[in-house]
């Protein structure tokens, strides 16, 4: 189980867990138990969940993309699907588990890269001319 935990509130926290395919929150008694350990008060597994998603390579197909630094971005959980978002390149990817939104978002990644990158500035809006840029600052280097 992967716990995301803000170990500044001394009061119980809800905390965004991924376990076997399964999202959803756990609330924790910040007083440790017998053992030391933070215990958990109540779990709610259907409960839609947001994470970070923050990959500093990006593996599309034969490409790989490094990146300068992680690129943050929201792993959401809801229902029965796993969906990534970057506001910033305007990306959203879906899958049914979490390895599946992560391909998609490769993918997608690999596509406006290549797209934007094969049209003249007079192609593209003012928009898409600005993710051109944030996608060839952020990348240090692209190997196939």
């Amino acid at each position: 189980m992967h716990i995301v935990k803000n170990h500044t509130q001394p009061i119980a926290q809800p905390m965004a867990f991924n376990t076997n395919g399964e999202s959803g929150l756990v609330n924790t008694d910040p007083q440790k138990g017998k053992h030391g350990v933070t215990q958990v008060v109540k779990l709610n597994k259907n409960q839609s969940t947001m994470l970070s998603y923050s990959p500093n390579t990006i593996i599309a197909g034969q490409r790989t993309y490094l990146l300068h630094s992680p690129l943050s971005s929201t792993l959401r959980h809801e229902d029965s699907y796993f969906m990534i978002e970057n506001e910033l390149l305007g990306i959203v990817a879906t899958g049914r588990t979490e390895a599946e939104a992560e391909q998609d978002f490769a993918q997608e990644f690999d596509f406006i890269y290549q797209r934007y990158n094969e049209l003249s500035d007079s192609q593209m809006s003012e928009r898409i001319k600005r993710i051109k840029t944030v996608l060839n600052t952020i990348i240090k280097e692209v190997n196939f």
